[in-house]
């Protein structure tokens, strides 16, 4: 029976092994899906700073045209300065000049104000469009390196099981099935006892049982927790006898 403890105890490690690499085979696309969400997110944010510049550029070209018609109102406003035939008609052109030019000046100072805005959103936009070609490239590279891994991983989960499987074999299928009963339920299925206590649940165990485990002729549980249990003394190697004198 020891042998079978052994093999159960060496099936419990593989599958711990697989769980483990299949828990790592899982995490790999969903950190790189996440990684696509940041990307996603950032390119988001570039085409809402674009459309932010294009309306810029747009409310930055009906000022220009707004300038060229207040100059053409100035120029005519001059004309009709020239053209006064009275100090009436003068001073009224005279009033509309300073009146246009004032707007005029208005309309520069907005547009100055523009040109600025708008070479620091283009200057912005560049940072960030080389930002998100360099986050681009690194999800490309990440995701290689992850299909690379993932691969490697998969040949060790193969390797594991083809070794799982030779060690099922060789335990007594209604021992493979409590094994597996367990395993489904607690995850540990098979613990030691060490001075009386159960290491899987930490209570310690009838005395008689104890004295069941030590003989190491059978399968037990612990009465607390289910698990299977076994003398820990009982898996040590035991020592070679010395050939005699």
């Amino acid at each position: 029976m020891r042998d079978q403890l052994k093999r159960l105890e060496e099936l419990q490690t593989h599958d711990a092994k697989i769980q483990e690499l299949e828990n790592s085979l899982k995490a790999i696309p969903l950190k790189l899906a996440a990684t696509q969400n940041d990307l996603a997110r950032v390119e988001g944010l570039l085409g809402t700073e674009r459309q932010a510049l294009s309306e810029a550029e747009k409310y930055y070209g009906e000022q220009k045209g707004l300038l060229t018609d207040d100059e053409v109102q100035v120029a005519g406003a001059k004309h009709k300065l020239a053209q006064a035939k009275n100090s009436k008609e003068y001073m009224a052109a005279q009033k509309e000049i300073e009146q246009r030019r004032e707007g005029v000046t208005s309309r520069e100072g907005e547009i100055t104000k523009l040109v600025g805005a708008v070479d620091a959103k283009k200057k912005l936009l560049s940072d960030r469009s080389s930002d998100v070609e360099a986050l681009k490239a690194s999800i490309a590279k990440d995701a290689e390196a992850a299909q690379v891994r993932m691969g490697e991983i998969e040949a060790q989960i193969v390797a594991l099981r083809v070794e799982r499987d030779k060690l099922a074999s060789e335990v007594k299928p209604d021992v493979l099935k409590r094994y597996a009963t367990i395993r489904i339920r607690r995850g540990l299925a098979v613990v030691s006892v060490r001075d009386g206590t159960c290491q899987g649940c930490n209570m310690n165990i009838p005395p008689q049982l104890y004295n069941v485990l030590q003989r190491g002729q059978t399968i037990e549980t612990c009465p607390s927790c289910r698990r299977i249990i076994y003398w820990e003394d009982l898996m040590k190697d035991q020592p070679t006898a010395s050939p005699p004198g």
